[in-house]
């Protein structure tokens, strides 16, 4: 699972420079912090999915987190 998760931290921060290329992402946000911000939010749901949520509790949780992403 670790290196699965490293690969998908390293997607999301290809994303993420391809977003600040094209202008969706605003250049001062720092693309590794954001990075682990984001893979963090997806652990947490991993978890939380693991420990029992919902699939409507993890889509309210997923809502709430793009709500308050903030850039």
């Amino acid at each position: 699972m670790t290196e699965v998760r490293k690969q998908n931290e390293i997607a999301i921060r290809q994303r993420l420079f391809q977003a600040r290329t094209s202008g969706e992402l605003a250049k001062e946000i720092n693309v590794d912090d954001y990075t682990r911000y984001l893979a963090s939010i997806l652990a947490g749901l991993s978890i939380q999915a693991a420990n029992g949520s919902t699939k409507a509790e993890l889509k309210r949780t997923a809502q709430m987190a793009h709500r308050h992403l903030g850039y």
